[in-house]
C-alpha cells in the first residue's frame, strides 16, 4: 500500500486523544452519488437489511477498498485487520428524533476496551448539513463509561464521500432531522487481529507530542495507548509524582470515574512495589460492581472495572499474579483477572495456559473474558488452539449478549481467527464445516479463517 495513504503521527495522536479521525475519500464524486442513489432505491422498496447491507448495495465495497480509507484503517488497526460481520445503514428520515447519547453495545458482551482494537467506520455518501440530523460525537469520551454533562458535541457535517473512523467506545448520537431529506450513514465495524509490534502508520517519532489538556489528566491514558501502538519499539512510560505515596495513588481510585481511571494508569508506572495494592483494590472493585454492572442497560460486562487496566498496563510485572487469580474462589475475581490479561494483549502470553483452562470455568463471564484474552494474546497463544476448538462445542446457555445469544462461541471463533496464521489455515479443515452454524458471526469468522482475512467483507 502507498504510504501516502497512511496516517501521520499527528493524525494518529489526535485519534488517540479525541477518539475519531475524518477521512476524505479518494474516489470520484460519481461513486458516492451512485451509492446514494442505490441506497435510496433499496430503502424505497425494502426493509432495512441490517448486516446484509453490503450484499444489497455491493458498491459499498469500493469504500472499504478506497486507499484513503484502507490506509487509515491500517494505521489504526494494523495489517490484517478485518471488517466485522456486524454493519448497518442508518436512514435518518425527515423529522426523525434525536437519539440519546450512547455507546454501541459491546461486541458479544465484551469488556469495553481502552485500546482501540475495534473501530466504527461511518460513511456518508452525500452532503450532510446541520439541519439533516447529523451524527454528533463527543471528543475525548471514549475512555469513560459514564457520559459527562456538558461535554461538547461535534456534529458530523460533511461533503459526500466522507468517512469518520471512531474508537468503538466513543459517545455519540443522531441529532434531530429538521430537513425534508433522509440522511444516510452506513456503519461498518473494523477489528484488529494482530497486536502492534511496530508502527503501521507514517511514524517519524516515538514522542507523545499532542497538545492535550493536562488539567483533566487525559494524557495519562493517551500516553499509554501511544506506547502500546509503538509496540516493541516503545520505551516504558514513567510518571513522576512529588508525594511518592503509593497508597495515595490507590486511594484516588475510590473517587469519580475519571480520577479512578487516570489514577490507575499513574499507579501502573510505579513498578512491582504497587502490585499487591492494585490486586487487592481490583478484588474489592470486582465484588462491589459485579451486580451493578450486570444490571446496566447497555449489556455491560461485570468486569467493566478500572483496576484491570492498571494491572494490564504494568505488563510483565503483573502477568503471573493475574494468572494465579484465574484460580481465585470468587468468579468475579477470576473474570476480572481474565479481563486484565485481555487488555494486556500479547504481553500476557505466559498466562495462555491458565486462560485455556479458564475456557471451562463454571461461570460464563470467566469463559467469555478468557476467550477474548486469548485472541488478544494472538499467535503466542497457539499452544491452546486445541482448548479453543473444544470450547466451540460448549453450548451452555448464557444470560445476555449484545449481538446474539451465542457470545462465548463467537469470542472463541474470533480468538481462533486471531491466533491461527493465514499460512496455517489449511491445517484446520473443521472451519469448512461451520458454514451452516446457527450463529452468523461464527460462520463469518470461519469463512475468514478459510479464505483469509483480506479476502472477504
Amino acid at each position: 500500500m502507498n504510504t501516502s495513504t497512511l496516517l501521520t503521527d499527528t493524525q494518529l495522536q489526535d485519534f488517540i486523544y479525541n477518539g475519531y479521525v475524518t477521512i476524505t475519500s479518494s474516489l470520484p464524486a460519481t461513486t458516492h452519488t451512485g451509492i446514494h442513489t442505490a441506497l435510496e432505491g433499496w430503502f424505497s422498496e425494502n426493509e432495512n437489511p441490517g448486516n446484509d447491507i453490503l450484499a444489497r448495495v455491493p458498491e459499498l465495497t469500493l469504500i472499504l477498498e478506497d486507499p484513503a480509507v484502507a490506509g487509515a484503517l491500517t494505521s489504526i488497526l494494523g495489517p490484517r485487520y478485518l471488517i466485522h460481520r456486524h454493519r448497518h445503514c442508518h436512514n435518518h428520515g425527515p423529522d426523525a428524533r434525536a437519539q440519546s447519547i450512547h455507546k454501541d453495545h459491546p461486541i458479544g458482551g465484551n469488556v469495553r476496551d481502552h485500546h482501540p482494537r475495534n473501530v466504527l467506520i461511518l460513511y456518508y455518501p452525500h452532503t450532510v448539513t446541520p439541519d439533516m440530523g447529523p451524527t454528533a460525537v463527543q471528543p475525548r469520551s471514549q475512555y469513560y463509561i459514564t457520559p459527562e454533562d456538558g461535554l461538547e458535541e461535534i456534529p458530523v457535517c460533511c461533503e459526500g464521500g466522507t468517512v469518520v473512523i471512531t474508537h468503538y467506545e466513543i459517545w455519540h448520537r443522531a441529532t434531530l432531522n429538521r430537513s425534508s431529506e433522509t440522511r444516510y450513514m452506513v456503519k461498518f465495524l473494523g477489528t484488529r487481529t494482530l497486536e502492534p509490534t511496530v508502527p503501521s502508520w507514517q511514524n517519524k517519532s516515538s514522542e507523545w507530542r499532542h497538545s492535550s489538556d493536562v488539567s483533566i489528566g487525559h494524557s495519562d491514558i493517551c500516553r499509554h495507548i501511544w506506547n502500546w501502538y509503538l509496540g516493541e519499539s516503545a520505551e516504558p512510560v514513567r510518571v513522576s509524582h512529588e508525594d511518592g505515596d503509593v497508597r495515595a495513588l490507590v486511594s484516588d481510585i475510590l473517587k469519580d470515574e475519571r480520577n479512578r481511571i487516570h489514577a490507575s494508569y499513574r499507579a501502573s508506572t510505579q513498578g512491582e512495589q504497587i502490585l499487591p495494592d492494585l490486586l487487592e483494590a481490583m478484588i474489592i472493585e470486582a465484588e462491589s460492581k459485579k451486580e451493578s454492572n450486570a444490571e446496566r442497560g447497555d449489556f455491560t460486562n461485570p468486569s467493566q472495572l478500572e483496576l484491570p487496566f492498571a494491572l494490564a498496563a504494568m505488563g510483565d510485572s503483573s502477568v503471573d499474579a493475574l494468572a494465579d487469580s484465574l484460580a481465585h474462589s470468587d468468579w468475579w475475581v477470576r473474570a476480572a483477572a481474565a479481563a486484565a490479561l485481555g487488555a494486556m494483549g500479547s504481553g500476557a502470553y505466559t498466562a495462555a495456559g491458565a486462560l485455556g483452562k479458564a475456557l471451562k470455568d463454571e461461570n460464563e463471564w470467566v469463559r467469555r473474558n478468557a476467550a477474548e484474552a486469548l485472541g488478544n494474546v494472538g499467535v503466542k497463544a497457539e499452544a491452546v488452539v486445541s482448548d479453543l476448538l473444544e470450547a466451540l462445542e460448549d453450548r451452555r446457555p448464557v444470560s445476555r449478549w449484545s449481538l446474539s445469544s451465542d457470545g462465548f462461541r463467537e469470542n472463541v471463533m474470533m480468538a481462533l481467527l486471531k491466533i491461527i496464521p493465514d499460512y496455517k489455515r489449511d491445517l484446520f479443515p473443521i472451519f469448512r464445516t461451520l458454514e451452516n452454524d446457527p450463529s452468523e458471526y461464527v460462520r463469518n469468522s470461519a469463512k475468514h479463517i478459510v479464505v483469509g482475512v483480506d479476502q472477504v467483507f
